[in-house]
């Protein structure tokens, strides 16, 4: 079976696994998003969610977060971890919006990532769930799963290289994003890092790593 026939064969199955898939951050404004998206790196989505419940109410505005002294914001951002570095993103980010992009997410990917603390996972998850564009964000569960599976050439050895090649995979599909999500759940749920549970995973009679974990089991 090819990585194309694969992957034909396993979205219809990821859609009735997870049909209602939606964004695990919680935000309300675009940069908030962003925001939230830059404070994951290294944390759970969970730990995000509960610091930004708190961290969005004591600076409810882009001017707020311009305005703040970093060190007034490592209390709040202890649940996330580096704190230091995350505060200097987020007051610096601000500042970056209010000056050059009147308060707006950029749209274009080469300006996002000029942001600090912005990388090209967190530009395409800013992007793809904002203007839902065209983008396979990879985590360390999509570059898992991906690689697992079968989809992607062991020579893609970096999220970038995974990334262009889900995209051509998956190029013409609605919602790159929703998919994005979707391997993450199937990561979290079945294709775990360790112990993955292969022998009630639905996509592993379509996963090269899935269909040689039971083989042995078998022996």
């Amino acid at each position: 079976m090819t990585a194309e026939e694969r992957a034909k064969a396993i979205k219809p199955l990821l859609a009735s696994l997870y049909p209602n898939s939606k964004t695990f951050l919680h935000y309300s404004k675009d940069y908030e998003l962003l925001f939230a998206t830059i404070l994951s790196a290294q944390a759970t989505d969970r730990s995000v969610n509960a610091c930004t419940r708190v961290l969005f109410s004591e600076y409810p505005s882009l001017e707020d977060f311009a305005k703040a002294k970093e060190e007034d914001l490592l209390p709040l951002l202890r649940p996330v971890g580096l704190g230091k570095s995350k505060a200097h993103y987020l007051v610096s980010t601000a500042k970056i919006l209010l000056e050059q992009y009147v308060g707006k997410v950029p749209t274009e990917r080469e300006k996002l990532v000029e942001l600090p603390g912005v990388g090209v996972k967190t530009s395409g998850v800013v992007l793809g769930e904002l203007y839902d564009y065209p983008y396979f964000p990879v985590d360390t569960h999509v570059f898992r799963v991906s690689h697992r599976i079968g989809l992607v050439s062991q020579k893609a050895k970096t999220p970038e290289d995974t990334e262009k090649r889900l995209e051509k995979l998956y190029c013409g599909e609605p919602s790159l994003i929703t998919l994005h999500r979707q391997f993450i759940l199937l990561g979290r749920n079945y294709c775990l890092a360790r112990s993955p549970h292969c022998d009630t995973c639905p996509l592993c009679p379509y996963c090269k790593e899935g269909s040689k974990n039971l083989l042995k089991k078998q022996k």
